[in-house]
């Protein structure tokens, strides 16, 4: 029984917690990040604040969450589904899901994440990072890639590519197909790393 009670609570505290992450992510979108209050998440989301604070130390938390989550999207959902592929057919798709991801986050939200104040999306060493370069590793073994460039190189270099196809985006507040534009953007740009 006391299993039982723990269990209920983790699953209510997770949907909680979830609750005023959606609750964060819609009114960053309605209102921009800057525009967004503690309170007003609170009450769209009908928690106290005191909640907010069992789960987020501060309005930033919310943005690292988004990073957190996607690196669950990537080793959960990408990572399986860039295979069976020529290599670069598996590098464009990895970053149409890259577009996705930044899609279903809204355009307002993109525009916080890829701010320059922002410098978690140019940390190292992250799953979304990890699953890029076994992407480029695989590519490499079987000689479609070149070897010339280190895969945490050629990682780094697409990855600054595809935020600018996203930064460009959100500027245009999303006023086309993201996922089309990274698709057509990046055949032609990964043709620099294949032999």
């Amino acid at each position: 029984m006391a299993g039982e009670k723990t269990n209920s609570r983790k699953i209510q505290a997770e949907a909680t917690k979830n609750k005023i992450y959606k609750t964060a992510i819609r009114l960053m979108e309605q209102r921009g990040y800057s525009s967004m209050k503690i309170e007003d998440i609170c009450t769209k989301a009908g928690v106290s604040v005191g909640s907010f604070y069992n789960y987020f130390k501060s309005k930033n938390d919310i943005l690292i969450e988004i990073y957190k989550r996607a690196d669950i999207y990537f080793r959960e959902t990408v990572h399986p589904n860039v295979v069976g592929k020529s290599a670069p057919e598996n590098i464009v798709d990895y970053f149409v899901y890259y577009a996705r991801y930044n899609e279903i986050t809204g355009v307002e939200t993109t525009k916080q994440l890829f701010a320059s104040a922002n410098k978690m999306y140019i940390s190292k060493g992250r799953v979304m990072q990890a699953v890029l370069i076994d992407v480029l590793k695989r590519g490499q073994e079987s000689g479609e890639l070149t070897k010339e460039f280190e895969p945490e190189a050629m990682t780094e270099y697409l990855f600054i590519s595809a935020r600018g196809v996203c930064y460009d985006w959100a500027s245009h507040d999303g006023s086309y197909d993201l996922q089309e534009k990274m698709r057509s953007y990046m055949k032609m740009l990964v043709k620099i790393f294949t032999n």
